[in-house]
């Protein structure tokens, strides 16, 4: 019970957002704007976007090629019977099964410290962390900068919260790391 008054409470908090947005003039007027003229900042966040998704699949391939392992047949039998990792639906898979792998850990105050000390530049195995958090980063502005251009106020102020929040947590982590 208490999950469903949550609901129609985050439903009526939506609602009065969007009443809410659309009496902000300048985001009134920037919706407008961006609706007449979409040209280049459409085209310029879904380039930003396939760029960071390039350099993501990059990062992967590379973690796979220069730091990733064989996986025995066992590990590999388990991974496809497992719905390729995820341990909720069971299934059989017949045949040879071949994979590879590689895992990284760090922490924020792992990250930062190579970063300070250079050692990202020396040391190959920060390469494809690094390249997908600047992925990661491309990947967000690309795709919420994309919705911000064709969406309506309230959705620019979700896009424009969201990437707010994001970039203003992730400094504090870093900072405090």
């Amino acid at each position: 019970m208490k999950s469903f008054f949550q609901t129609i409470l985050l439903i009526v908090v939506i609602f009065v957002l969007a009443l809410m947005a659309e009496q902000i003039r300048p985001l009134k007027q920037l919706t407008v704007f961006l609706a007449r003229h979409p040209q280049p900042y459409k085209a310029v966040a879904i380039s930003v976007s396939i760029i960071g998704w390039i350099l993501m699949a990059g990062a992967i391939a590379y973690g796979l090629w220069a730091r990733g392992k064989p996986m025995t047949e066992e590990e590999a039998l388990r991974f496809m019977e497992t719905n390729a990792g995820s341990p909720t639906i069971n299934r059989r898979f017949k045949g040879q099964a071949k994979g590879r792998e590689f895992r990284a850990e760090v922490t924020f105050k792992d990250v930062k410290e190579a970063w300070q000390s250079g050692d990202w530049r020396r040391d190959s195995s920060w390469w494809p962390i690094f390249v997908g958090l600047l992925a990661l980063t491309l990947i967000a502005f690309g795709m919420f900068g994309f919705f911000f251009v064709i969406g309506a106020p309230l959705v620019k102020l979700i896009c424009a919260g969201a990437l707010a929040y994001a970039v203003m947590m992730t400094v504090w982590a870093f900072w405090h790391a």
